[in-house]
């Protein structure tokens, strides 16, 4: 073949190369969504190994959520029904509770590194990690931030908020869960990535088992969940536009 035939069909070859190339680029990272139930007071990582499998790496290890793994933060503000929380992750994080129950230390905390409304957000992790030096979280996470409430009476309650989520995908998970007592949490969750894009959840107590067993109870608790396994990390979780309302009559006591 001449030389310039053969130049010729390499550029060829390189121009019909691009469209692939670029559709290999804009195609989407995968991502799954699911529910699972999970009582704290068991260890919590077998309970998720029955529920979403176990990974060639191995069954996770995280363990019964104590005392002990508590990092900070108020103990439970009891609310009226007619509640409503907007929470924007803008100033305190009063009334909310922080534990981290892996080997890392890092943890959920509000950062002005990225935000949906205002100028701040509830992230990933934002405790014991700069994310403008490191904008990744760390291997072995498994932190929670719970908001705790007093819903006697409420006969209807909802929550609303906005999450951006970049994870490995099946291995590193974002959860976000209900409970009627403290203990026993009814979870949705997400895995994978959401593409840079904000995604909106709206739960309500007609539709929403999460929602539905808080009703009525006076030591409801509202959570966010971020959990890594021991290598492959990325972004992370942000949170915002938060909003809890309840209705129903006022409580006797």
């Amino acid at each position: 073949m001449k030389p310039k035939m053969v130049v010729v069909v390499v550029v060829l070859l390189l121009v019909a190369m691009i469209p692939a190339l670029a559709m290999a680029k804009g195609q989407a990272k995968p991502e799954k969504t699911g529910t699972v139930k999970i009582d704290i007071r068991q260890p919590i990582g077998p309970q998720l190994d029955a529920q979403l499998g176990v990974s060639a790496r191995g069954p996770r290890t995280a363990g019964a959520l104590t005392s002990a793994a508590l990092r900070g933060g108020a103990s439970i503000q009891p609310n009226a029904v007619y509640a409503l929380l907007n929470e924007g992750f803008e100033g305190s994080l009063a009334g909310w509770e922080f534990y981290e129950l892996g080997l890392s230390p890092v943890g959920w905390d509000s950062t002005d590194y990225m935000a949906k409304r205002g100028q701040r957000s509830l992230y990933s992790a934002g405790w014991w990690n700069d994310p403008y030096t490191n904008p990744f979280y760390d291997n072995d996470m498994f932190s929670w931030a719970m908001y705790g409430m007093d819903l006697q009476g409420a006969r209807r309650a909802t929550v609303r908020f906005q999450y951006l989520n970049d994870t490995e995908f099946f291995f590193d998970t974002f959860y976000w869960c209900g409970s009627p007592d403290g203990f026993n949490f009814t979870c949705e969750y997400h895995t994978g990535s959401t593409n840079d894009k904000w995604r909106l959840v709206q739960l309500d107590s007609r539709t929403s088992p999460i929602m539905a067993d808080m009703l009525d109870s006076p030591f409801a608790y509202w959570a966010f969940v971020f959990e890594s396994d021991f290598s492959i990390v990325d972004r992370g979780t942000f949170v915002d536009a938060l909003r809890i309302r309840v209705w129903g009559p006022s409580p006797s006591n």
